[in-house]
């Protein structure tokens, strides 16, 4: 049987492991917004790349900036499922219940 002092300990856990993983989410996510202010940079010429704004970025510029992407398009939703892996039995019980 499982004691109060044991599942005190897992929702420690559970709550310590969120704020990590949401943290190293917003950083990446931040990091790419202060690096990248003109995103997306795409093409616009031979070895020239542009951000929106048409300021010019160097080739080095665009794989970095492709590299932050591709990492963010893998690491979010991978965060986001453990999150609600993490805290789902915290959801289930805030639902919403009709009054009787």
């Amino acid at each position: 049987m499982i004691d109060d002092e044991e599942i005190a300990r897992k929702r420690r856990w559970r709550r310590n492991a969120s704020i990590v993983i949401a943290a190293l989410m917003g950083i990446l996510f931040a990091y790419g917004l202060i690096r990248f202010p003109d995103a997306p940079l795409h093409a616009c010429g031979d070895n020239i790349y542009c951000g929106k704004q048409g300021q010019p970025h160097t080739e080095r510029q665009f794989k970095d900036f492709e590299i932050w992407q591709n990492t963010l398009v893998w690491v979010w939703p991978i965060g986001l499922l453990a999150l609600y892996v993490l805290n789902r039995d915290r959801i289930r019980s805030r639902r919403w219940k009709p009054r009787e």
